[in-house]
């Protein structure tokens, strides 16, 4: 019922509600509903358009933005990253019963992809996740953090001698069997290899192409990746 109502509150007013669902299309191979997961303080229009995007490719996809500190104009994702996790898990249970279908594949942007990691290995995901997609994820976390860390538990969660960062990355950083890939640009916070995952770089496959990190999720080569990734690699991408 909650994707119902969503897909009639994006219609409406389009990216201003924190759930965005597209149509299903033609899905390639069975492939599972996608859900994509913003970063801190992410714009919900880069989210918009990779939902788009993937459900021109097929996919019936789906985006979410984290929780947000209980404060006034207080960002997503500045609440504390484990309820970000426990939102992620509501999110995948109802395109579960929305859809059916057994598994839901994630894609997570900076921040996002260490909640949807939370989820699968505190929150019992392992068993709802099809394939984990993380892009540009500070996966040791960020000292940038510390520019906010004084306001939002987001913030302090994302440092990276947090005890949230020493609790996620204690092996295994992925569980075992679980399909995943850490993409990322060379920007030095995002390049460090997540244990367990297929690590690729933007350039490794586009030579020279500089993608800031709020743009990532609209590049068309990054959005390539991504769908390589869910179909189950091998990654590749023609750089447009």
């Amino acid at each position: 019922m909650l994707v119902r109502i969503v897909r009639v509150i994006l219609v409406m007013c389009c990216a201003i509600a924190g759930f965005g669902v597209g149509p299903a299309g033609a899905v390639p191979g069975g492939a599972n509903p996608v859900l994509v997961i913003g970063g801190i303080g992410t714009d919900v229009g880069p989210l918009e358009v990779l939902r788009t995007w993937l459900g021109s490719r097929g996919y019936t996809a789906y985006w979410m933005v984290l929780r947000a500190h209980p404060t006034e104009n207080a960002p997503f994702g500045s609440a504390p990253i484990a309820e970000s996790a426990q939102a992620v898990a509501e999110q995948v249970a109802e395109i579960r019963r929305e859809t059916g279908a057994e598994r839901v594949d994630l894609v997570g942007h900076s921040m996002g992809g260490l909640a949807q990691r939370h989820y699968i290995k505190f929150l019992g995901g392992l068993g709802q996740v099809g394939t984990y997609v993380d892009v540009g994820t500070p996966e040791l976390g960020i000292v940038l953090a510390l520019e906010c860390a004084d306001r939002y538990p987001g913030c302090r969660d994302l440092l990276p001698w947090s005890e949230f960062i020493r609790d996620l990355n204690a092996p295994p950083a992925i569980p075992p069997g679980l399909p995943a890939y850490h993409l990322y640009t060379e920007i030095a916070f995002e390049n460090v290899p997540l244990p367990g995952a297929t690590n690729a770089s933007v350039q490794s496959f586009c030579a020279g192409r500089r993608v800031a990190h709020g743009d990532q999720l609209v590049d068309g080569a990054v959005q390539q990746l991504i769908d390589s990734a869910l179909r189950g690699g091998p990654l590749s991408s023609t750089c447009p």
